[in-house]
């Protein structure tokens, strides 16, 4: 293997680890350092029965994920060895006779028309929830021997930047769950048909009793269809457009819950999965000011009403620029902005102000 094609796999694979670039850019290595004819990445979740995340590079991966998810999982020829193989095997579709890898639509219908006559896995993760496996496809046979031969050596590489990733992830989660962790306020990841990734405490119990949303079985159910529609179309709004949605709904006698939905963040994510951040607070007696009202009183923009809404919640800078994904440095601009705005001199004076307004 050429080795500056193989110090691009492991640069890629050093910057997927800490959350720096998403697994299409590894997979391109990837790819180059095969000379396959495409690449993909796919993970399951084994106890949602769903796709955990997913990514490819020199194929259509929508139209054809998605009759693989409907449709051909269950006749994947494949996927009953690839559920035996520990972390760190190779599977090779050619341990398949032809006449079995061609049998039945799967070949003729989902194969063939994405040219790929042989397939090389790496198992990067089969555990008692996950199973994860990055792959080279090929429009043609070749010898497994020679190609385990050519990037065996990157096979460490590519499971240690899975391991790295989940990882980075996990610590990223636990920062954000001791910012928005309280009794009034909590966070989950979902995806859009609101399956849920992760869920703080304090998300889990507000979303509990005799609010209109609870959690159950890593999933949000409503209490209305009704509701059930209003969030399923604001949650795909939010992915769509890439912008916060709000939803309120009750929480019982004299409360609301209010959710926020937007994009979650790159460095929340294990598998650059399609993942809304939810925000849930508990709306009482004493309410945070509005943003608009924020906006209409002081002239604040929208980023700086925001991050006045936040100070009043009890969150520091370093709570918001974790929230926000930015820069210390542009809060505090924003802060200088706010002081000559709300003629105050310091945070303390901006947060009773602003409290005024609740």
């Amino acid at each position: 293997m050429d080795m500056c094609v193989a110090a691009q796999v492991r640069d890629a694979a050093n910057a997927v680890g800490h959350g720096e670039a998403d697994w299409t850019a590894l997979l391109g290595a990837w790819r180059q350092a095969a000379g396959a004819d495409c690449a993909t990445f796919l993970a399951w979740d084994k106890r949602a029965g769903a796709l955990w995340g997913h990514a490819a590079v020199d194929l259509q991966l929508p139209t054809a994920l998605s009759a693989y998810v409907e449709r051909f999982q269950s006749l994947d020829p494949l996927l009953p060895l690839g559920l035996r193989r520990p972390s760190g095997a190779w599977l090779d579709s050619a341990e398949l006779p032809t006449a079995v890898r061609r049998a039945g639509p799967y070949y003729p219908d989902l194969m063939r028309p994405l040219r790929i006559e042989q397939t090389y896995t790496l198992s990067l993760c089969n555990d008692p929830r996950h199973i994860a496996g990055i792959s080279l496809h090929f429009d043609r046979e070749i010898s497994a021997a020679q190609l385990a031969r050519h990037v065996g050596s990157l096979g460490p590489t590519l499971m240690a930047a899975f391991r790295a990733r989940l990882q980075h992830a996990e610590t990223e989660t636990l920062k954000l769950d001791a910012v928005l962790s309280n009794e009034g306020e909590g966070w989950a990841l979902i995806d859009a048909t609101l399956r849920v990734g992760h869920a703080c405490a304090a998300a889990t119990h507000l979303l509990s009793g005799d609010a209109a949303l609870r959690l159950h079985g890593n999933r949000l159910h409503a209490r209305d269809e009704g509701l059930a529609k209003r969030l399923a179309t604001i949650a795909a709004q939010a992915l769509a457009a890439g912008m916060p949605r709000r939803l309120d709904c009750s929480a019982g006698w004299g409360k609301v819950l209010r959710l926020w939905l937007q994009p979650a963040p790159r460095h929340l994510l294990a598998l650059d999965e399609a993942m809304l951040l939810l925000r849930v607070q508990l709306l009482e007696a004493a309410r945070l000011p509005e943003i608009d009202a924020l906006r209409a009183l002081y002239g604040l923009s929208p980023a700086e009403a925001r991050l006045v809404r936040e100070l009043v919640a009890c969150h520091t800078l370093d709570d918001c620029a974790l929230l926000f994904d930015v820069s210390r440095n542009t809060l505090r601009n924003q802060m200088a902005s706010i002081f000559a705005k709300m003629g105050c001199s310091r945070q303390a004076e901006v947060v009773r102000m602003a409290g005024l307004l609740s």
